[in-house]
């Protein structure tokens, strides 16, 4: 007897005992008893009712085993994805070209100063442009070339916004790491702001190694080519 047909012995088994179970069961017997006691149409309607029940238990654990591998490989796609744009982004910016050096603090607050210019404020609304100490652990000391703190006052949420913006555009190595805002408490929609920019250290990019010297040998039969020729 092969292997398949022993399973199946052992299923048919295992099934046939568990019927016998079921038929001994107290439930079992007043369902059947209701069952005889019905008209003929109304057991067919029993009939139909349980063979749907049994379908839909049947076909219930496949229906929804496919939904959870649906889902499974949806996330899947999803998590791919974003992994390989994690993988262009580095690319990217691997192979992208130098960052330049942050400008020295003297030279960012002028800009700083320029731009602010350029924004049109009023004198009174530019308190100070000052270096100030560092704060926090989030950037390293080591990455720091410099901190310069900008205080405005009575600014309307428009100005807020653009001149955020013109301060984190003054260079890839400058960072607005904090913006601390308040109310003004003589003008009613407008706000006290303090930015806070950080210059970083860039590194220096590798010099290129030398190029590798061209052996003896090989130079003789480079020699020893270009004469044949």
């Amino acid at each position: 007897m092969s292997r398949l047909e022993e399973l199946k012995d052992q299923l048919k088994s295992t099934l046939q005992s568990s019927w016998e179970k079921i038929q001994e069961s107290e439930a079992y017997n007043q369902l059947n008893d209701k069952y005889q006691s019905l008209s003929p149409s109304g057991q067919k309607v029993a009939q139909a009712v349980t063979a749907l029940f049994i379908a839909g238990i049947v076909f219930y654990s496949p229906i929804s085993q496919l939904q959870i591998s649906s889902e499974l490989l949806t996330q899947f796609e999803d998590k791919r994805s974003l992994i390989r744009d994690m993988f262009k982004t580095y690319r990217e910016s691997s192979g992208g070209l130098q960052m330049a050096p942050a400008p020295q603090a003297t030279e960012l607050i002028s800009t700083i100063q320029s731009s602010l210019q350029g924004a049109k404020l009023m004198p009174e609304q530019i308190v100070s442009v000052d270096m100030s100490q560092a704060e926090g652990r989030l950037i390293p000391a080591s990455l720091q070339q410099g901190v310069v703190m900008v205080k405005l006052a009575k600014l309307n949420l428009r100005q807020v916004v653009d001149i955020g913006l013109q301060l984190a555009n003054i260079s890839q190595a400058v960072k607005v790491k904090d913006m601390l805002m308040q109310a003004n408490a003589e003008m009613a929609g407008y706000f006290d702001v303090s930015y806070k920019l950080y210059a970083l250290k860039v590194p220096e990019a590798l010099p290129e190694p030398p190029p590798e010297p061209v052996s003896t040998k090989k130079k003789k039969n480079a020699d020893a080519a270009k004469g044949d020729e």
